[in-house]
């Protein structure tokens, strides 16, 4: 025989289930309700502006030009604008070579940059410009002591290949360095002279170039106080006085270049 259920019994446990699902349903709407109202008050509060924007790693160009490019304006909306995007655009500045934007902390704003290592000074329209390691020539206001200068180097070619050879020298001798002058001519293409801050004249090959300075502090540590000369790496290392190649006359230079002393 079926159960009979008493419909009277079930009314107060139904009556309970929907005032619960009622309840969680105004409980949900006070939640998103108070969630908005937060977002609203968030939006329309200091705290989503922009407060400090750090810049670091400027060197080339000061900190007012990467902030200005950059189009982040201090109390703009924190989230108004893509972090990729502002990267993109900081990137197209020449010499930089990476860039990071990130939010930090409530408000503030990172940007670190990196830039091209300066390898030179090139004079460009009768001015000195820097010549930074991608090739790359930039003006700049910033005096770098211990970069050397470079002169007749109008060629793209001969300026890229120097450039690399640069970079492969160490800082130490590099900054030794005062002027290197292109003298390639057609039947010698690669040739140069090089003037040191230590008094020395160099005759090197651009190939060689990086190699060759390797040896640099070795060999005038061993000329001691001998007077100051050319040293010349273009085939093996010799050294010639100034007195004997550019004294007096052509008899001496031709003994100067005979008694040269090998170094290699």
């Amino acid at each position: 025989m079926d159960k009979v259920i008493d419909i009277e019994e079930r009314i107060p446990s139904m009556r309970e289930k929907r005032r619960r699902k009622t309840n969680k349903k105004f409980l949900f709407i006070i939640v998103v309700f108070c969630a908005a109202l937060l977002v609203l008050l968030y939006f329309q509060s200091p705290l989503s502006k922009v407060g400090e924007i750090v810049i670091r790693g400027a060197e080339l160009h000061d900190e007012q030009f990467y902030f200005e490019k950059s189009g982040i304006l201090e109390g703009s909306s924190y989230w108004g604008f893509d972090t990729e995007d502002v990267e993109n655009e900081l990137l197209k500045i020449k010499g930089v070579s990476k860039v990071s934007v990130k939010r930090k902390w409530l408000r503030d704003i990172d940007i670190s940059v990196s830039e091209w290592k300066t390898v030179a000074y090139v004079e460009e329209k009768g001015q000195f410009v820097l010549l930074l390691e991608n090739s790359d020539i930039i003006s700049s206001n910033i005096n770098y002591p211990n970069v050397p200068i470079l002169n007749n180097m109008d060629n793209l070619k001969v300026r890229k290949k120097l450039t690399s050879q640069l970079l492969k020298m160490s800082d130490d001798v590099r900054s030794l360095i005062s002027e290197i002058i292109y003298t390639g001519t057609e039947n010698d293409p690669d040739t140069i002279t090089v003037y040191m801050d230590d008094g020395y004249e160099v005759h090197a090959i651009i190939q060689t170039f990086a190699e060759k300075m390797d040896y640099y502090p070795e060999i005038t540590s061993q000329l001691g106080d001998v007077e100051k000369g050319i040293i010349d790496m273009e085939v093996g290392t010799f050294f010639s006085p100034y007195n004997e190649v550019y004294g007096n006359g052509g008899e001496e230079e031709g003994e100067g270049d005979e008694d040269g002393e090998e170094n290699e």
